[in-house]
């Protein structure tokens, strides 16, 4: 959607909005908001919520613009419709996260989020969310929201376009305090600039398999725990084509206690790069790194030292009927 001088818009990363008041090449406009400081902003950053208003110029002129009704753009793709609320925390007040709703669907959304109090419920936010947008919601203190029960209620339609109908969704989620002041409650997603913690209100069909998988892989692991004979473990199982290596740190290490996540980490990038080193020369031998799917840190620790330290080497996800998400194999 183009964005002119007179349109008004919303910050996505950060509370608040305005109108447009001057462009500037492809990339950056500036926002005049309600306090009547201009903003610069990216044109990414923002996302229109109203076509062409009145606006008053830094020179204290006005600009008439001439009036024009807004409407999105729809997609002629349905779909499947997928929602979270994702928090990310205020670099610049510690304490405190940054609440976001995002629609990660061809769908428009009507939302109210209220916050329980004994059996009543107190209407916290409410509104139209677009399609594929994100909104900010509030900043607020972590012990603001600790252990208290949100109910959030959405209702899906497309303006423009034929649907599939479906029933107005209820969703009740508890957000943990404990588990929103630990850094590995946040992860890289496509949807932030920064790592964020995720909690899906409606899922597509791929993330509910994730999640039936998971379960599984737990069942599996557990047997195959039970089953397992005592005595030493195994770091890696080596055939004719495929040499396997288990970067669980329980499999490198009898004894952790002691260490911090950062030390094991760094453990288990060692021996990473100490397989490397020993079948460098072995030309098509394939390595399969386990490294589970965890929250994805070692993962991603693994990738970005393959783009960077091992360019000729090409790599891709192990099997997924054999290893599910947890390993990636490396092709010498």
């Amino acid at each position: 959607m183009k964005i002119s001088v007179g349109d008004k818009v919303r910050f996505l990363n950060e509370v608040g909005g305005g109108v447009v008041s001057r462009t500037e090449g492809d990339k950056m406009i500036y926002v005049l908001d309600e306090d009547g400081f201009e903003v610069p902003a990216l044109r990414t950053e923002v996302v229109i919520v109203g076509k062409k208003a009145t606006v008053d110029t830094p020179a204290n002129q006005t600009s008439q613009v001439e009036p024009d009704g807004y409407e999105f753009e729809e997609s002629p793709e349905e779909g499947e419709p997928k929602l979270m609320l994702a928090c990310t925390r205020d670099e610049s007040l510690t304490g405190n996260i940054r609440l976001y709703l995002v629609n990660d669907s061809n769908f428009f959304v009507f939302y109210t989020i209220g916050r329980y109090n004994n059996a009543k419920i107190s209407n916290a936010y409410h509104g139209v969310v677009e399609p594929n947008t994100k909104i900010a919601l509030d900043n607020m203190a972590i012990h603001y929201v600790d252990g208290v029960e949100y109910e959030c209620q959405l209702m899906l339609f497309r303006k423009s376009k034929e649907y599939t109908p479906y029933k107005p969704l209820v969703k009740k989620i508890k957000l943990s305090g404990s588990k929103l002041l630990k850094d590995n409650s946040y992860v890289s997603n496509d949807y932030m600039d920064d790592k964020a913690l995720l909690v899906y209100l409606v899922k597509d069909t791929f993330e509910k398999k994730l999640e039936e998988l998971s379960a599984k892989d737990i069942k599996n692991v557990v047997a195959q725990k039970e089953q397992k004979p005592k005595g030493k473990k195994a770091v890696r199982r080596n055939d004719k084509e495929i040499l396997e290596v288990d970067l669980h740190i329980h499999e490198l290490l009898d004894d952790t206690r002691g260490m911090s996540n950062k030390e094991m980490l760094e453990y288990q990038l060692t021996k990473f790069h100490e397989i490397m080193k020993e079948n460098k020369n072995q030309a098509n031998r394939k390595i399969v790194f386990i490294h589970g799917k965890g929250n994805g840190i070692l993962k991603s620790e693994i990738i970005k030292n393959l783009k960077k330290n091992y360019t000729w080497h090409s790599y891709q996800d192990a099997s997924f009927e054999q290893y599910g998400f947890g390993a990636t194999m490396v092709t010498i």
